[in-house]
C-alpha cells in the first residue's frame, strides 16, 4: 500500500513475541474459562478454583457483582455469593470480559481508531452474537459470546506489538479508505484474522473459536461444521459496524454478502432489528454505568 510502513516481522515471529509480552498475562485465565464454557460437565467449584488462581480478578468480579448494573439489594462478599446471585453462565462471561478488557487499556487514538473503540465494538459483537443464538437458535450462545469478544484480538496484537507500523497504517486508511485486511496484508503480509487464528491455536482454544476468530471476515474459509457459527460472528461484526460501534473509516463488505449469510442462517430481518435494539440498550447501560473497561 502506498505510504504504509512495511514490517519485516513474520506471522510466526509476531506470535513468538506474544508469548513474551504482557498479552500472555491473560492466557491462563482465558484458556481456563474457555475450557469451562466448552465443558458441559463443568461445575461451580471448577469456576471458583479458576478465580482463586487470579486474586485481582476476585476483586473485579465482586465490584461488578455489587454494582447497580446487577441491582443487588445486599453486599456480595465472596465469589460463592456472586455465583448464586449472578448465575454460573453470567459469571463465566464476566470473567472472560474482565480479563480481555485488560488488553484494551491505554493506547494512542488515531483518527477514528482507539483501543477503547475497538473494545466497545468487540463487546457489541459478543452481545449480538450471543443474543442471536439465544433468541433465534434456542442455545446459550456462550461460545458465540466468546468468539465475538475475541474476534479482533489480532488487531490488539498488532496495535501493541507492531505499534508504530499499525498506527501509521490506520492513518493511511483515514486518507485512503479500504478494508483493514487489505492494508494489513500490504503492510505486514498477513491480517488480524490470521494473527488471531494463530494465537488461538497456540493457546489451545476450542476449534469452533479458532475458526470464529480466524475467519470472521471470510466464513467460507472455515471448516464446514463451523461455518454457520462463523457466519453469525460475521453478521454480528457487520451490524455492529453499521450501528457505529467500531472503527468504521474503512468501507464495509458488499451488503449482499451479509444478506446471503442472513438467509443461510434462516434469520428474519425484523427479528435482527429487534435484537439490535436489545443490544444497543444493553451497551447503553454498560457505558452509562462506566463498566466498559475494567
Amino acid at each position: 500500500m502506498d505510504g504504509a510502513k512495511k514490517t519485516n516481522i513474520s506471522l510466526a515471529g509476531l506470535l513468538e513475541l506474544v508469548e513474551t509480552s504482557t498479552l500472555s498475562s491473560i492466557k491462563g485465565t482465558v484458556g481456563g474459562i474457555l475450557s469451562l464454557i466448552s465443558d458441559p460437565t463443568a461445575s461451580s467449584s471448577d469456576l471458583i478454583k479458576l478465580i482463586e488462581l487470579d486474586p485481582p480478578l476476585t476483586a473485579k468480579i465482586l465490584r461488578v457483582a455489587n454494582s447497580s448494573y446487577y441491582a443487588t439489594s445486599k453486599t456480595i462478599g465472596d465469589i460463592q455469593q456472586a455465583l448464586i446471585w449472578i448465575g454460573f453462565d453470567t459469571l463465566k462471561e464476566i470473567i472472560l470480559t474482565q480479563k480481555m478488557s485488560e488488553l484494551y487499556r491505554g493506547g494512542t487514538p488515531v483518527g477514528g481508531y482507539s483501543r477503547l473503540q475497538l473494545w466497545r465494538h468487540s463487546l457489541g459483537v459478543a452481545l449480538l452474537a450471543k443474543t442471536i443464538y439465544r433468541r433465534e437458535f434456542g442455545e446459550k450462545g456462550n461460545n458465540a459470546y466468546a468468539a465475538g469478544l475475541m474476534h479482533d484480538i489480532g488487531v490488539i496484537v498488532e496495535d501493541q506489538l507492531l505499534h508504530r507500523e499499525f498506527m501509521h497504517l490506520v492513518q493511511v486508511l483515514e486518507d485512503i479508505p479500504q478494508p483493514l485486511t487489505d492494508g494489513e496484508n500490504s503492510c505486514f503480509g498477513y491480517d488480524h484474522g490470521l494473527v488471531g487464528k494463530g494465537l488461538a491455536e497456540n493457546w489451545n482454544f476450542p476449534a469452533e473459536l479458532i475458526d470464529g476468530i480466524g475467519f470472521h471476515h471470510d466464513p467460507e474459509g472455515a471448516r464446514e461444521e463451523h461455518r454457520l457459527f462463523v457466519k453469525t460472528i460475521f453478521i454480528s461484526d457487520y451490524l455492529m459496524f453499521e450501528q457505529g460501534y467500531g472503527y468504521v473509516a474503512m468501507p464495509l463488505p458488499d451488503r449482499e454478502i451479509l444478506q446471503q449469510y442472513v438467509r443461510d442462517l434462516g434469520l428474519q430481518w425484523y427479528a435482527l432489528r429487534a435484537i439490535i435494539e436489545i443490544v444497543r440498550e444493553e451497551l447503553g447501560k454498560i457505558e452509562q454505568k462506566g463498566y466498559l473497561i475494567a
